[in-house]
């Protein structure tokens, strides 16, 4: 099913207001909060030359968002939802310069995931997680349909989404690795 997004991004933290319109092709089986999980991660994301669901980066992996850098490379590449450890150890040994975030419904699930990152991951200094509080996007979600109306209000860790005339809210919970460690020459 097609679901055409109209979306207005109003991000404080980067002083970014801007307006994209988008048309994501629901694949069968998908969800309407995976489908969610992408917009979001659009309207955090945002730069002019982001891609949805791009088929021609990688010969094994697809993200769901990316950015490329100037050489073609990945800048950032994001999965949304579920996704195994063994992928991210792959794209984040692949693509070293890039950085990688996953978005999840839920702080929990970036901290459960966070911490197998950190035991399995071989560089995840370059892994952000970010997830929202408890039924925020599966409420969001549930105001899918075919043509929507969706503005997106970022001001510190607080997040305002108006989606068809319904208001919600939610922290954006944010992890990372931290630095790369230093290990000499």
């Amino acid at each position: 099913m097609r679901q055409n997004f109209d979306v207005s991004i109003n991000d404080y933290n980067r002083e970014l207001f801007t307006e994209h319109k988008t048309v994501i092709e629901q694949r069968e089986g998908e969800s309407p909060t995976h489908l969610m999980l992408k917009i979001l991660a659009l309207a955090l994301y945002f730069e002019p030359k982001i891609l949805i669901e791009p088929s021609d980066v990688d010969p094994t992996f697809k993200p769901d968002l990316l950015v490329r850098a100037i050489d073609g490379f990945p800048k950032l590449w994001i999965e949304c939802g579920q996704v195994k450890t063994a992928k991210l150890d792959k794209l984040t040994n692949r693509y070293r310069d890039a950085k990688f975030v996953v978005v999840k419904r839920l702080e929990r699930e970036i901290r459960d995931l966070c911490g197998r990152c950190e035991k399995e991951v071989r560089n995840p200094w370059i892994l952000e997680y970010v997830g929202f509080d408890n039924d925020f996007v599966e409420s969001v979600a549930r105001n899918i349909h075919g043509r929507n109306d969706l503005t997106a209000i970022l001001s510190g860790d607080d997040l305002t989404v108006v989606i068809n005339g319904f208001e919600y809210n939610s922290k954006v919970h944010r992890l990372d690795h931290g630095e790369k460690p230093y290990r000499g020459r």
